[in-house]
C-alpha cells in the first residue's frame, strides 16, 4: 500500500511542520516584495536661465546673461545685454541747462531747461574689458554670466569727456581774443555748443557712477559767459546820416520794425553804426514824361570807424507833367523797392545774440 506524504509518526509530523513553515515564509516574503513602491524619478534640473542667477557679478559691476547654442553666441548675447544697460543709463541722464540773457533794461535773465540726450548705441567700444563670471553647458545650450566693472564701462566716455573738455577750453580762449562782431557771435555759439557737449559727457560719466574730477572748468565757463553778456549789453545798432530826410526816415523806420536802433547821440561803445547816404536826384525826359532817380547806400561801420559792409540800391519816380512831379514820386518809388529785404537780412547778421 502507498504511503501518504505525511503520516502520524513523530518524525514525519516534524518534517511536515518544517516544510509548511518554509512555504509560509516564502509566501509572505514574496507578498512583501510585491508591494514595495518603485523609487521616485530624479528631479529635473532647473532651467539654465535660473541657474545663471546663482552667480551674480561683484558689487559695482554691470551684469549680462546670455544663452545660445555655442559659447561665442552666448557671450555676444551677454555683452549686448551689458551694452543695453549702458545705453539705458545714458538715455536716462536728465540735466538742466541754464541760459543767460540780457533784457532791454540791462538786467540778466536766467532760464533753465531740462533736456534728455543720448548719443550712444547698444554696443561696447571696449568689450575686451568684459569678464566671464560663469559658464553652464547642458542639453546643447550654453549659458554665460558676463560682468563689467563700471569703471571699465566708463573708459570710452572718459575719452569723450577729455575731448569735450579740451574743445571747451579752446573755445573759451578764442572767444576772449575775438573783437570782430561776426567772429564774436560765431565763437560764442561754438563755446556754447562745446559746453553742451562737455556737460553731457560729465552727465554720462555720473550716470555710470563716476563722480570725481568734474566741475573745475565750470568757474571758467561762468566767467566767459559774464564777459560775453557784458559785451552784449554794450553792443547796439546805431543809425546815422540823412535821418532828417524823407528817404532816411523811411529806411530807418523799416529797419526798426525788426531791429532795435539807437541814436548816435548816445555814447557809442560797441556795435554797428548804420550810415545812410543818398545821392542828389538825376532827372531826364522820356517818352512817358520826366523820370528822376536816386542812388542810396547804407554803410555799416564800428564805433571807431572800421568799415564792416556797404549796401546799395536805387529807386525812381516818374512825372507825366514835369520834374517836380517826378521828384515827389521818388519816395513812393523807394517804398516799392526790392532791395530792403536783402538789407534787413544782412543787418540781422550783425545783431548780437
Amino acid at each position: 500500500m502507498r504511503r501518504s506524504f505525511c503520516n502520524f509518526n513523530l518524525t514525519d509530523v516534524a518534517l511536515c511542520t518544517l516544510m509548511g513553515m518554509f512555504f509560509f515564509m516564502c509566501s509572505c516574503a514574496s507578498e512583501k516584495e510585491a508591494v514595495v513602491p518603485p523609487p521616485p524619478p530624479p528631479k529635473p534640473a532647473i532651467p539654465i536661465s535660473q541657474e545663471l542667477m546663482r552667480y551674480p557679478c561683484p558689487p559695482g559691476h554691470l551684469q549680462g546673461l546670455g544663452m545660445a547654442g555655442d559659447y561665442g553666441q552666448a557671450l555676444n548675447a551677454a555683452v549686448s545685454q551689458i551694452a543695453v544697460q549702458i545705453q539705458s543709463s545714458v538715455k536716462s541722464v536728465n540735466y538742466s541747462k541754464k541760459t543767460s540773457d540780457i533784457a532791454a533794461d540791462g538786467t540778466e535773465q536766467i532760464t533753465e531747461n531740462f533736456q534728455t540726450k543720448s548719443q550712444v548705441s547698444a554696443e561696447i567700444r571696449n568689450s575686451q574689458d568684459v569678464r566671464v563670471n560663469q559658464t553652464i553647458a547642458r542639453d546643447g545650450i550654453v549659458g554665460i554670466v558676463a560682468c563689467m566693472d563700471r569703471n571699465d564701462a566708463a573708459k570710452p566716455f572718459r575719452m569723450d569727456y577729455q575731448s569735450a573738455r579740451d574743445q571747451l577750453v579752446s573755445a573759451m580762449a578764442i572767444l576772449s581774443m575775438t573783437n570782430h562782431p561776426l567772429e564774436k557771435f560765431t565763437n560764442y555759439d561754438n563755446m556754447v555748443r562745446a559746453y553742451d557737449r562737455y556737460h553731457e559727457s560729465v552727465s554720462v560719466l555720473q550716470s555710470l557712477g563716476q563722480t570725481d574730477g568734474f566741475g573745475d572748468i565750470e568757474n571758467d565757463y561762468r566767467k566767459a559767459m559774464e564777459a560775453y553778456n557784458e559785451f552784449r549789453s554794450n553792443y547796439k545798432i546805431y543809425m546815422d546820416g540823412a535821418i532828417e530826410t524823407d528817404e532816411g526816415r523811411f529806411v530807418f523806420s523799416e529797419i526798426s520794425k525788426t531791429i532795435k536802433l539807437q541814436s548816435l547821440t548816445d555814447s557809442c561803445v560797441s556795435g554797428v553804426v548804420l550810415e545812410l547816404e543818398i545821392s542828389d536826384p538825376k532827372c531826364k525826359e522820356g517818352g512817358l514824361g520826366v523820370s528822376c532817380s536816386e542812388v542810396i547806400a547804407l554803410n555799416g561801420k564800428s564805433c571807431s570807424g572800421e568799415s564792416f559792409f556797404t549796401l546799395g540800391g536805387s529807386f525812381k519816380g516818374v512825372g507825366r507833367r514835369d520834374e517836380a512831379e517826378a521828384r515827389e514820386r521818388l519816395l513812393s518809388g523807394l517804398a516799392k523797392n526790392d532791395f530792403m529785404a536783402e538789407w534787413l537780412k544782412e543787418i540781422n547778421r550783425w545783431v548780437a545774440r
